[in-house]
């Protein structure tokens, strides 16, 4: 609004300067106009004898020699008698000029001198004429003051225009505001729904639409993390709470003792691994950049398995340690359903590296397929929920970039895939 109200006073103040300004060249021309036709006509009154000018009497010889001077070597042969002094001495040093000039006399007069001059070149003497100004003057001051006014008033009309017109645009505004205030409180599924941006407001809702839809998908990111951490950390606190108390019982003997105590450090240990994975999660999400982790030399780790590894295998976006923790879950998963082997294999295209993780179990029952990477979710073929589960193996994956998933049979088979570097 200041910038509308900005842009109105300094329209209004250029009308106003240029008005008035086209109003003063105006009176300027008209006054100087008067004053050359009034020399003309003086000149034409006059007439040309042995002895110098002399003035000829005109029907409009009062008119004609109102505020005029005839002067003939050097002395003033006709003068108006209702002149004031000042004017009167002003004329008499224009006389003096020998070419034409006007200039601003005393009391809002501007006066014009014209030189006379024979027909054999010599000058005769002067005729000086004089014009008030004060009316125009006047009139001047008057419509300044007029369009100072109005400018004012157009200024204030404006102000209260512009005002009803912000206020009528921006009330749709300020409910999609409190709207989308409300919802991301209360109703985070709630969109306005108003289609592509076709204007500033449908723009705005669009704009809305995408912010609370991401801040339902960070809240949902955040349940689920919530879910998947409370379920990684349940199984080896109840370990360790059970196996406490077994070692506090009145009459547990020195060699149980130690078995619990021997089963608290282990899973403890399991405790810290799973919360490195879980700073290394946070770690992942918040780079900036992605680094990239040789595939091969990774699976060449693996002890166990039997691995496959092409000859000329890319590397793939990712950190190392987040890779390795992403698909520690699937071996062990598969090692702990096999049968009698688990076939690791690696493969790549021009966007991504594979990695698939099959063994000769009983496989993913088709009814789990969807729900197999939900925290808690157990059956046939997935692991039983202690340690790093297939939730966060897919979590992992997917702070790289990739994902984790379910493949085709026959036995389990998992796949976990990684953008190729520099894809």
């Amino acid at each position: 609004m200041v910038a509308s109200l900005a842009s109105l006073i300094a329209g209004l103040a250029l009308l106003v300067v240029a008005g008035n300004l086209l109003l003063e060249r105006r009176v300027r021309a008209e006054t100087t106009g008067l004053l050359h036709a009034r020399a003309e006509a003086q000149v034409a009154a006059l007439s040309f004898g042995p002895r110098g000018l002399r003035v000829r009497d005109t029907p409009n010889d009062e008119i004609l020699d109102k505020q005029a001077w005839v002067y003939s070597g050097g002395r003033a042969i006709e003068r108006p008698l209702a002149a004031s002094a000042q004017l009167d001495a002003a004329a008499a040093r224009l006389a003096a000029r020998v070419r034409p000039a006007q200039v601003a006399g005393p009391d809002d007069y501007r006066l014009l001198v014209r030189p006379v001059v024979g027909a054999s070149g010599r000058r005769l003497g002067t005729v000086v004429v004089a014009q008030s100004t004060a009316a125009v003057e006047d009139l001047r001051d008057e419509v300044l003051v007029g369009s100072v006014v109005i400018s004012l008033l157009v200024l204030l009309a404006g102000g209260l225009a512009i005002h009803r017109a912000l206020r009528g645009a921006l009330r749709p505004v300020a409910q999609m505001t409190a709207a989308a205030e409300d919802w991301s409180a209360h109703d985070l599924e709630r969109r306005f729904g108003l289609g592509p941006a076709r204007d500033e407001l449908t723009a705005l809702a669009a704009t809305l639409d995408g912010l609370l839809g991401r801040i339902a998908s960070s809240r949902r990111h955040e349940q689920r993390f919530a879910a998947e951490v409370a379920h990684e950390l349940r199984t080896p606190l109840s370990g360790m709470l059970g196996r406490a108390e077994l070692a506090l019982r009145p009459g547990t003997s020195e060699a149980q003792r130690d078995a619990a105590l021997e089963t608290v450090v282990e899973q403890s240990a399991r405790l810290a691994a799973t919360i490195d994975t879980l700073l290394v999660i946070a770690r992942q999400e918040l780079a900036e950049a992605p680094g990239s982790v040789d595939v091969a030399a990774l699976l060449g780790e693996l002890q166990g398995v039997r691995v496959s590894v092409p000859a000329a295998l890319p590397a793939a976006e990712g950190e190392p340690a987040v890779v390795a923790r992403a698909l520690a879950p699937l071996v062990d998963n598969a090692r702990r359903h096999a049968r009698s082997a688990v076939d690791v294999t690696a493969t790549a295209d021009a966007v991504q590296v594979s990695v698939t993780v099959r063994d000769d179990g009983p496989g993913v029952p088709p009814e789990l397929r969807e729900r197999v990477f939900d925290p808690g979710v157990q059956g046939a073929g997935i692991q039983d929920g202690a340690g790093l589960g297939l939730p966060l193996a897919r979590r992992l994956a997917r702070s790289c970039g990739g994902d984790v998933t379910v493949g085709d049979g026959p036995g389990g088979c998992f796949v976990l895939s990684l953008p190729r570097a520099g894809s």
